[in-house]
């Protein structure tokens, strides 16, 4: 806790004082909780940022974390002097009753609230539902900053990305691909993870982007979509992915000649050493379809064919009575996959030659307007 109440009801932040002058407040002062009142202790160290603590775990402590990492208590602070330099009206660590809930930082913006929550631990599905469902039921617009993972993740540059669950739940989605912005008080960095193309599994394909606290404007600044001669990096990573993904399936498949993926291929009589171009497409709401996309592409043909039709052909039914043969989730998202798949075939289908594969997902996946 980086905020208190002293004797004169008069919020205290420790974090701006000399240590001798912390030394000699703590003797004459007390200090006491925002959200309960109680007294609470200041705490002086040589390794932490100078903060706060109840003497005794009580309801309000179990309630909000206590036992901060310097790191987060450092990015709070440096977030919260950012935006108070750039003149925005913003509370550090404010109590909201009516939500029992306390944001890192609460910024007011053109009568609109932001709840800013720098996240360094892990958080459960349910208690980030949670809190974000109770800042939105109270019209005020949670951003999770997570911590920048440390590794070659945070490196510049076009490169497949592990992204973990966790951070998966911070995703910034616009009609483009989806973007992931986080934080590190070390370097006193924003890094942007954007352009996420879904491979498999919580594996991405992206563009990594620094830019220094001074250079960040609030709110956030938007990346820009790659460009065309950029997504060329993206198409040899992709399909040099799936022809990992079709090799390494070859040689460890425990099921043999059961494996519906080796024994689709077998029936289109495909050779898994040279796809054809149309399988192996990444598509909008692919990520909804857990297996890797020349997986259930090549199914979802050896399904089509059995059915006398084309993949862009079948009916929502067929393409629900398809998900639910693979014991796949019906969901409306796994739907528009399929769609999405079908809709790209089409268009290469009737006309061949006027774009390559690579040119066709890239108007695809950013949604650009084409007239020919």
């Amino acid at each position: 806790m980086l905020i208190a109440y002293n004797n004169q009801q008069q919020l205290f932040l420790p974090y701006q004082y000399t240590r001798k002058a912390l030394q000699r407040y703590r003797r004459q002062m007390k200090f006491y909780c925002p959200q309960c009142l109680e007294q609470v202790q200041l705490k002086i160290g040589n390794y932490n940022i100078p903060h706060f603590a109840h003497f005794t775990k009580n309801h309000c402590s179990q309630l909000f974390a206590e036992n901060e990492s310097k790191i987060h208590l450092q990015g709070k602070v440096q977030l919260y002097e950012w935006l108070q330099k750039h003149g925005h009206q913003v509370k550090l660590e404010p109590y909201l009753k009516e939500l029992s809930q306390r944001p890192d930082l609460l910024v007011t913006l053109d009568k609109e609230q932001f709840a800013v929550e720098f996240q360094c631990s892990t958080i459960s599905h349910e208690k980030w539902h949670q809190r974000t469902m109770g800042y939105e039921r109270n019209d005020i617009q949670a951003i999770w900053l997570f911590q920048t993972p440390q590794g070659k993740e945070a490196v510049n540059g076009i490169r497949k990305i592990r992204i973990s669950p966790l951070l998966q739940k911070a995703f910034i989605t616009t009609t483009d691909l989806p973007y992931l912005l986080t934080y590190n008080p070390v370097t006193a960095q924003f890094v942007y993870w954007t352009n996420l193309l879904h491979v498999h599994g919580h594996t991405f394909i992206g563009k990594v982007q620094k830019i220094s606290v001074d250079q960040q404007h609030f709110p956030f600044y938007r990346p820009q979509r790659i460009t065309q001669e950029e997504f060329q990096r993206y198409w040899q990573l992709y399909k040099q992915t799936c022809r990992q993904f079709a090799h390494n399936r070859l040689l460890h498949s425990k099921k043999g000649a059961q494996d519906p993926f080796l024994r689709n291929c077998y029936e289109l009589n495909l050779s898994l050493t040279a796809l054809p171009p149309y399988i192996g497409i990444p598509v909008k709401e692919g990520a909804a379809i857990p297996l890797f996309t020349s997986e259930w592409q090549i199914m979802l043909f050896y399904f089509s064919k059995q059915l006398g039709r084309l993949p862009f052909e079948l009916t929502k039914g067929q393409m629900e009575n398809f998900l639910c043969k693979h014991q796949l989730e019906v969901t409306e998202q796994a739907l528009r996959a399929i769609q999405n798949y079908g809709y790209l075939l089409k268009r290469m289908h009737h006309e061949d030659g006027l774009l390559d594969n690579c040119e066709q997902v890239y108007v695809h996946l950013f949604a650009i307007a084409t007239i020919y």
